[in-house]
């Protein structure tokens, strides 16, 4: 084999094993504010902007959050809510612990009527949202 067709050879091996970045998802964190302060609770989806593939989603704590999500364009869908009280898990029995009431507080233009999107490209892993 000659020097030109060996080295040829092994940039496809290399490519191959490495998979040019990878083929499979990959961990995403970011923060999210909403008014200027971390969202404390909620939930973040990245759903593939054609709608083939799979759903990406992960819980924020705290104003940040961890998932995995496959590249390529993405609609995102955030929602999050605040306690405002508590209760009994089930009313009447004093034995029940005592569960949060939560309100919705992001509106729906950054959830069931979405227009925030997000492009993941192989090679970053931060995505932060700050909604206004």
């Amino acid at each position: 084999m000659d020097g030109k067709l060996g080295g040829i050879l092994a940039l496809l091996v290399v490519l191959a094993i490495g998979g040019c970045g990878g083929s499979g998802p990959m961990e995403i964190t970011g923060a999210v504010t909403f008014a200027g302060a971390p969202l404390e609770n909620g939930t973040i989806e990245f759903e593939p902007s054609d709608g083939k593939g799979p759903l990406a989603a992960g819980v924020i704590k705290d104003g940040r959050y961890t998932l995995q999500a496959m590249p390529g364009p993405k609609r995102v869908r955030i929602e999050g809510s605040k306690v405002i009280g508590r209760r009994q898990f089930t009313p009447g029995n004093p034995a029940s612990p005592m569960v949060d009431i939560t309100e919705p507080i992001v509106p729906e233009r950054f959830n069931t009527k979405t227009t925030l999107t997000h492009e993941i490209i192989r090679g970053t892993s931060t995505c932060d949202f700050d909604l206004k």
